[in-house]
């Protein structure tokens, strides 16, 4: 226990590269919608907004029409947490272009974002249902049960090693193309970083976000699929 609270107290002392970079992402994150959320706020309807506003508005309408095919009437409520996890994968994705730490290439980080898919999902069917989401464990049969819970949890087992294993293969790739290349991987390697860090990095985020959204739209009572608003 006394080796576990040291381990634990030296790992904030010393903080590994990924956690800095991760704690990085996120306060850009926040700082750009807490400035996007001020200037949507101020927007008056007779000035045209910038087109870096008008992207965001857009963005985000899209977005939210998206989810609203899949949760209904509950989409206020998946919605911003989804996105912001999505705005995190990808730009953790792509963080090796600038010579970061990628976050998503460590196991710890990619079983965090699964772990927050999970609670999305099950609060979303609570939310929906009440106490009565508990009771899909016993569906169709009562057996089913032991089958039903191991259900719950392996497609969000599945999220975070795929996450995981895509973009530390690529970061692995990268590295050993580094290291047999020499001077010449600054002409060869800007494409294998455009496949393996932009592309692999954005369908992994397609992923997480579509595999999170359906799960969570399984969890829905068909009443709440009418959406009024």
């Amino acid at each position: 226990m006394t080796f576990l609270i040291d381990d634990f107290i030296n790992t904030f002392k010393n903080p590994p590269a990924y956690f800095i970079t991760s704690l990085v992402i996120m306060a850009v994150i926040a700082t750009f919608a807490i400035i996007m959320g001020k200037k949507v706020e101020k927007l008056d309807v007779k000035t045209k907004p910038s087109k870096t506003l008008t992207l965001v508005i857009e963005g985000v309408g899209g977005f939210n029409s998206f989810v609203k095919g899949y949760v209904g009437k509950h989409w206020r409520y998946v919605t911003p947490i989804v996105l912001t996890m999505a705005l995190y994968v990808f730009i953790s994705n792509i963080s090796g272009i600038m010579a970061l730490d990628s976050p998503t290439k460590y196991s710890a980080v990619t079983f965090s974002m699964s772990l927050t898919a999970f609670f999305v999902v099950q609060s979303t069917g609570v939310i929906s249902q009440g106490a009565k989401h508990f009771l899909g464990v016993f569906k169709p049969l009562w057996p089913m049960f032991p089958l039903n819970v191991v259900s719950e949890f392996v497609p969000i087992l599945s999220m975070a090693l795929r996450l995981f294993g895509n973009i530390a293969g690529g970061a692995l790739i990268m590295t050993l193309l580094y290291g047999l290349l020499g001077w010449a991987s600054i002409i060869v390697t800007p494409a294998f970083h455009l496949i393996f860090d932009i592309g692999f990095g954005f369908i992994q985020t397609i992923v997480i976000v579509l595999l999170t959204i359906i799960f969570s739209s399984m969890k829905i009572d068909e009443a709440d699929f009418e959406i009024n608003g």
